[in-house]
């Protein structure tokens, strides 16, 4: 049994370095996009309505938060995914000794950290421009790499099943505006319907995130339970599909 979790222990790793390495030369554009885009609409709101209320103010730097990790792991991620299956690149990683669910949580963890610098941006916009007292959590790590992990896997199915790289781009930044629309948008004030709106993977991680970063109610066990599962079946159905011939 050791043995087996150390075969799973370097096989993790040693994906995690091929994406590092392939990423150490494009590093710039991941980073700038998922750092400037999302803060420069906390920027822009803040400037255009210095008076809104402190809860409007909270929305919008949550929102813009896993704003920044949707466009790293939905929208950036999904068009990779489609370059390696239109360039066969993705058969390379199916005759290596690796498992090919381990690629894809290797994918989705890298893609994820991408978007780690945009969160520090913001938050520290939300401290000194909006003034929000925020408490660091030791499981704002452990969430932002669960969430990235969830939205990564959609942006993996994403990129699976879109015939190329222009029509995942596509997809993926209209998912990603919808993530955008329901972090910013209290959910609740959209009528009764608003459950639908739980196959995005932003409603759920929202609540957590308010809880962890603002002081906010902790009592969110069903909120993780559900981020735990989303991102559970979501890497269940992007393995399925990674691992069908293409």
């Amino acid at each position: 049994m050791s043995g087996q979790s150390a075969n799973f222990a370097t096989m993790f790793r040693v994906l995690m370095q091929m994406q590092f390495a392939r990423l150490r030369r494009s590093w710039r554009p991941y980073i700038v996009v998922s750092a400037v885009m999302p803060a420069g609409i906390v920027l822009l709101l803040h400037l255009t309505n210095p008076r809104m209320s402190p809860s409007e103010r909270l929305n919008i730097v949550a929102g813009a938060i896993l704003l920044a990790e949707s466009i790293a792991t939905i929208a950036m991620l999904s068009q990779y995914v489609a370059w390696l299956k239109v360039s066969r690149a993705l058969d390379h990683y199916r005759v290596l000794p690796v498992s090919l669910e381990m690629l894809v949580v290797a994918l989705t963890s890298v893609y994820g950290i991408f978007a780690w610098p945009g969160v520090l941006l913001i938050s520290l916009e939300g401290v000194y421009l909006d003034h929000i007292p925020m408490h660091f959590s030791p499981l704002i790590i452990v969430f932002m790499l669960l969430t990235g992990v969830a939205m990564g896997a959609v942006g993996t199915i994403i990129g699976l099943l879109a015939p190329d790289e222009g029509l995942a781009g596509l997809m993926g930044n209209l998912v990603m505006m919808a993530v955008l629309f329901l972090g910013m948008v209290p959910v609740k004030s959209l009528g009764p319907w608003t459950w639908a709106l739980w196959i995005f993977p932003s409603t759920g991680p929202l609540a957590i995130l308010k809880g962890l970063m603002f002081f906010g109610p902790f009592n969110t066990w069903s909120h993780w339970l559900g981020l735990i599962l989303y991102a559970s079946i979501a890497l269940i159905v992007s393995s399925y599909f990674i691992k069908r011939p293409t």
